[in-house]
């Protein structure tokens, strides 16, 4: 009888043994399978291109090999992505977690309520991205409403001078140095001009129908803007209650810029559209290029290609374009810190991979160099140069209505109707004028 119970109480044991192990074995599995679902996914909205969305993949690859608290999915489409992502926000899902947002776009957003106030988050972060002090006012402004931070800017892309040394070395005619002009400007774009008959636009027998060489590409890009602000102009008070396009400093920029758009030395429109914008400087259809410093399309072309500053107003007043690209968080992610976390140390990190990060600790040659080797000093030093006097849009709540005005009813029949902008201004200035006075009633 002894033995029987020993033997019981030895099965007894053996089981709860075997039960345990079971139990610590499903325990340890929980906690492996907790550990491996710990993370927060967050998805990411963007308008990189097929060939950028690759670049930014290897990027986001590597965060989230290093992050404990979130796994970024990237969702990539160019087409019509204002549209798109206004529609995702205001969906019942709420949309992507984190998302570009262009600067024209930001405050607007903001004050609907659609990004994530992160202006606490940054205080406590100690991230060199949240680091406010450190961006160019003009870049962080964007993305500012009501004195509170809504996103931060990843890159300020200021417009520069692409040429082809190659052509110049061939006319003859020394590099764009910082005395250039609009008078030079046009000048050397008429110069660089060439028929298939060897003729420049002024001579003898040029044919303007048979240029198989062009000076200059203009198509709405560069801004109108840029030329205004070189010539001492405004198109938006800084107090937002008008827009001043009819005095002469401004009318004098669109009447420049309709004449580079209707001079021999640019192609027609149609021929752009046909042939591609940046793609006929590639293909050395045309000498001169005004692109942004992020393009480096130094580094795109088998010919001898320099980057130098954009030439200056009458005066001599230097100003450039800075577009800026930012980042936002949605309002209605449900994660917030988890994601903030992903948006700060994603911001770091693309802010290191375009130029020009919007930081005034890293604009300066030595810090480009080490971010961007493949780029020559020279052109390192144009840039530099050139975000000292970059300037923004003046962004404001109701800015898409304005500039929708702006573009439609001003600035695309001066481009592809060849409209006389002295007629245009008395009659659209009223418009522009009615938006600012709503948004200033507001």
């Amino acid at each position: 009888m002894r033995k029987r119970i020993s033997i019981l109480i030895s099965v007894l044991m053996i089981l709860s043994i075997l039960v345990s192990g079971c139990s610590n074995s499903s325990k340890n599995q929980n906690t492996a399978s907790n550990s491996t679902t710990k993370k927060v996914t967050i998805k990411l909205s963007t308008w990189a291109g097929a060939e950028e969305a690759k670049q930014l993949q290897s990027i986001i690859d590597k965060l989230n090999a290093s992050s404990k608290d979130y796994v970024i999915v990237q969702n990539s489409n160019p087409a019509d992505y204002d549209t798109r992502i206004t529609t995702q926000l205001s969906a019942g899902d709420g949309g992507p977690d984190l998302f570009w947002v262009s600067a024209q776009r930001a405050t607007q957003l903001a004050a609907q309520g659609a990004l994530l106030d992160i202006t606490d988050y940054l205080s406590k972060s100690s991230n060199k991205a949240a680091n406010v002090s450190d961006y160019y006012e003009n870049a962080l402004a964007p993305f500012k409403y009501q004195n509170k931070i809504y996103g931060l800017p990843w890159a300020e892309n200021p417009v520069v001078l692409y040429i082809n040394k190659d052509m110049f070395d061939k006319a003859k005619i020394p590099y764009p140095d910082g005395t250039w002009n609009w008078d030079k400007f046009l000048s050397v774009a008429q110069q660089l001009t060439v028929d298939a008959n060897g003729k420049h636009p002024g001579e003898a027998g040029f044919d303007k129908n048979n240029i198989k060489q062009w000076g200059f590409t203009l198509n709405g890009w560069p801004p109108v803007q840029m030329f205004v602000w070189q010539n001492n102009g405004e198109v938006i008070t800084p107090d937002f209650k008008s827009s001043p396009i009819d005095t002469p400093e401004a009318k004098k920029a669109f009447e420049f810029y309709s004449e580079l758009i209707n001079s021999p030395a640019v192609p027609s429109q149609q021929t752009i559209k046909d042939q591609g914008f940046d793609t006929m400087f590639k293909n050395q259809e045309v000498a001169m290029f005004m692109g942004g410093a992020a393009d480096s399309l130094e580094t795109q072309v088998k010919f001898n290609c320099g980057v130098y500053e954009v030439p200056s107003g009458p005066t001599g007043k230097k100003v450039t374009f800075g577009d800026l690209y930012g980042m936002a968080i949605n309002a209605k992610t449900k994660n917030p810190d988890a994601v903030f976390k992903a948006f700060i140390d994603l911001t770091n990190a693309i802010q290191e991979w375009k130029v020009v990060p919007p930081l005034k600790s890293e604009v300066n040659v030595d810090s480009l160099k080490k971010l961007h080797p493949d780029r020559s000093t020279e052109t390192l030093d144009n840039i530099v140069k050139s975000m000292s006097y970059a300037e923004g849009f003046r962004y404001f709540v109701n800015y898409p209505d304005w500039d929708n005005i702006f573009w439609n009813q001003l600035m695309d029949p001066i481009i592809n109707n060849k409209a006389n902008p002295d007629t245009l201004i008395p009659k659209v200035k009223p418009q522009l004028d009615n938006v600012l006075k709503q948004y200033s009633s507001k």
